[in-house]
């Protein structure tokens, strides 16, 4: 199953020009993908709009379950001291396709 994990945070606690953030945020992108292959998830990438102030991290996983084991990881709870977020399933275009032509 794929999840996305959208998150957001205010443009003054922005990690590129706010120093108390930069550390967590550079820590996240370093460590995302050996973090979540420690809980079997795979981590696909993550893509940002910079100007809305957002990531968008999609991930590979075999259940909700690893998923909230991974949230609970310091690098990824560490997001939210200045970030808010949520984590939902989502389906591939094909997925969609089929269910769609059920």
């Amino acid at each position: 199953m794929f999840v996305m994990h959208v998150t957001t945070h205010p443009a003054e606690l922005c990690p590129s020009h706010e120093p108390r953030f930069r550390p967590v945020t550079v820590n996240w992108y370093e460590k995302v993908g050996v973090t979540a292959a420690k809980h079997d998830v795979k981590f696909i990438g993550s893509y940002t709009d910079t100007m809305a102030h957002t990531i968008y991290a999609l991930y590979e996983t075999p259940s909700m379950d690893a998923m909230s084991q991974l949230a609970m990881e310091p690098e990824m709870a560490a997001l939210g001291m200045f970030c808010t977020g949520r984590m939902f399933p989502v389906f591939d275009h094909e997925t969609v396709l089929k269910m769609i032509k059920k």
